[in-house]
């Protein structure tokens, strides 16, 4: 028998269809390549990247333009161990950390509930509004001398101040939240006739919740600088004092490890808020 010729069968625009196919995955230039890593490990190829763009930048800089004495990359990495290790910088983080976290806690939670309160209450919202914004403008630290006066050299002067500086962004953003909160589905609520317990933890609660999150964010940023800036002026245990001390006999390497040491904090703490936040609301992304 003679044999039957499959390709004779195949049209010639099929036929020239499949040659480019294999042409093109066959040509390193054209094909498709899988890529060499993950976004997640490109993203922290990119970090360390930046993070080392950054090191010798502050290298060169202190070659050629600091003096001696400053802080170098080699100078607070030789030093890291030490101070960190040392009971006055255990001692002085403990009480800062004491003091912002409680803070935090007070200033967040209070301002969290007066925001959704300005919110949904048109008038109270346009006769504070004024205030709101200019304290939220205004440097807390500006109110340590008076502070000091009125309540002396003591740790409530670091908590007022600091519960305040946390508070303010909390108001702005919980109060941005509830104002912007989806009025259809309030409007349903309205219809259906629900208790205000249901709409406020059914409906307001979560459509606040994202921006309620971008306010304990920049909340964390203020409270650690007012709770610094506090010690500093008021010669408070804490962080301050030992960032002041070691800058004034000379120890800047020490320094400014406190200094990155308060860097870090403020980063861990915000990797946490958005972790929670992830875990709270899937569905949603922070407004920070």
């Amino acid at each position: 028998m003679t044999p039957i010729d499959i390709t004779s069968r195949v049209p010639d625009g099929d036929r020239t269809a499949a040659s480019d196919r294999q042409h093109h995955a066959s040509d390193p230039l054209t094909s498709r390549r899988r890529p060499a890593c993950g976004p997640r490990t490109r993203n922290l190829l990119g970090k360390l990247a930046a993070a080392a763009i950054l090191v010798g930048l502050w290298q060169l800089t202190y070659l050629l333009w600091l003096p001696r004495y400053a802080p170098s990359p080699g100078g607070v990495l030789s030093h890291s161990v030490g101070t960190v290790s040392s009971p006055e910088f255990t001692s002085a983080l403990q009480s800062t950390l004491l003091a912002v976290a409680e803070s935090l806690l007070l200033g967040c939670s209070l301002g969290s509930l007066i925001g959704l309160l300005l919110g949904r209450v048109a008038w109270l919202r346009h006769l504070s509004s004024p205030y709101v914004g200019g304290l939220y403008a205004m440097p807390m630290i500006a109110l340590v001398p008076m502070m000091t006066i009125w309540l002396g050299y003591t740790t409530e002067t670091r908590l007022v101040v600091v519960t305040l500086s946390a508070a303010l962004p909390c108001i702005v953003s919980a109060s941005d939240g509830a104002r912007t909160a989806p009025t259809d589905l309030l409007e349903v609520s309205r219809v259906l006739r629900m208790r205000r317990r249901r709409v406020l933890t059914d409906l307001l609660l979560p459509a606040t919740l994202p921006y309620v999150i971008a306010g304990v964010q920049v909340a964390v940023g203020r409270a650690v600088v007012g709770a610094v800036a506090v010690e500093i002026l008021a010669n408070l245990t804490g962080m301050g004092t030992l960032i002041l001390a070691d800058a004034r006999s000379f120890h800047q390497d020490q320094a400014f490890v406190a200094v990155l040491s308060l860097a870090i904090v403020g980063l861990l703490a915000r990797l946490l808020i958005s972790a929670t936040f992830r875990r709270l609301a899937p569905w949603e992304r922070p407004r920070a």
